[in-house]
């Protein structure tokens, strides 16, 4: 019994002759833009005015354990040395003198990059024992951003499809919840076999009852924003309908080019006109001039006619003698039932 009271009696003597360090509350929240307050204190076994050497650290640590902590600022007393992350710079600074026993922070103009969890570590020399470390979160809020709503799969009888509502930004991170209306634009309950989860909702086997407007609420501590989106199923066979439709109307189209090229090309396709040859009349060629014993007729030129055909004479040859072509006479269109005068 006597020993249990003298064991008793020593942690609480080594507790008080060991360093604390304190942060009253778990969360600090702060509006982003706004300024916050962090506060930090410690007790040292060590007199304050006999502090010979004391360093503070303040960090932001990393979401993933396994990474090191970021630095907010680093304070080294007697030489007062202050050594701010770039980040912070013109932000943030102490409340009170740390070799107080305060060691409180204020960072001004919140950042959504500022939220999480921060440390303040507190070293001071010949007193190591006890807690010199305390952490608290520090929650920066930022109102939902407008979500997006959209659609996966395909709105037909006896499919499965997914509503997907997102807000870009949003802490703490929003909650989503879906509404639904019908074509009517009367409030019903969610579908059966429905689910939601993380701004998600699926839709099972659904059809025409399905159809409606759907409407998806992000909200968190500071406001709420929305979308919406129309869903209407509609049976397999009209998608079928407007495929047949569409090469349907694409066969005839070909069809009318067809016809259309077929028609230019057949236009002029009837035989011309067949023209005979004219016999030459009198007012074709000069007034011949008669032979002596004979029934040829020769012009100025030494041109002789036999039977209304022209022949030419070559210096002295005989005068049946085809020595050149014949002049064609002009033609003229043949026209049935002509004869012969």
């Amino acid at each position: 019994m006597a020993l249990c009271f003298l064991v008793t009696i020593f942690a609480v003597l080594s507790a008080a002759l060991a360093i604390s360090v304190s942060i009253p509350k778990e969360v600090y929240e702060v509006a982003r833009g706004d300024n916050v307050t962090i506060p930090c204190s410690f007790k040292s076994t060590v007199v304050l005015s006999q502090i010979k050497a004391m360093s503070v650290h303040w960090a932001r640590l990393a979401k993933n354990p396994e990474d090191p902590a970021s630095k907010i600022l680093d304070y080294y007393y007697p030489a007062n040395e202050l050594d701010i992350n770039a980040k912070y710079e013109g932000r943030v600074g102490f409340v009170s003198k740390p070799e107080t026993g305060d060691v409180s922070i204020y960072i001004s103009k919140v950042t959504l990059e500022d939220n999480g969890f921060v440390e303040c570590a507190v070293n001071i020399a010949k007193d190591k024992d006890g807690v010199n470390t305390r952490a608290t979160n520090l929650l920066v809020l930022v109102a939902p951003s407008t979500p997006l709503c959209s659609l996966e799969g395909k709105a037909e009888y006896g499919q499965d499809i997914r509503l997907k509502c997102v807000s870009e930004e949003g802490s703490p991170p929003p909650v989503y919840k879906w509404t639904n209306y019908d074509v009517q634009n009367t409030l019903r309950p969610d579908p059966p076999k429905s689910k939601q989860e993380n701004g998600m909702m699926t839709l099972v086997n659904v059809s025409m009852d399905t159809s409606g407007f759907f409407i998806c609420t992000s909200s968190n501590k500071i406001r709420s924003a929305s979308c919406n989106i129309t869903v209407a199923v509609m049976p397999p066979s009209m998608n079928i309908g407007l495929t047949v439709g569409i090469i349907g109307g694409g066969v005839a189209a070909l069809v009318v080019i067809v016809i259309a090229v077929y028609c230019c090309c057949c236009r002029n396709t009837e035989p011309p006109e067949e023209y005979e040859m004219e016999v030459p009349g009198e007012d074709y060629d000069p007034k011949p001039k008669p032979l002596k014993n004979t029934e040829e007729y020769y012009d100025e030129k030494n041109e002789s006619r036999h039977n209304g055909v022209t022949y030419y004479d070559d210096d002295g040859e005989e005068e049946n003698e085809r020595s050149r072509p014949p002049m064609i006479p002009p033609n003229k269109p043949m026209h049935m039932g002509h004869t012969d005068s």
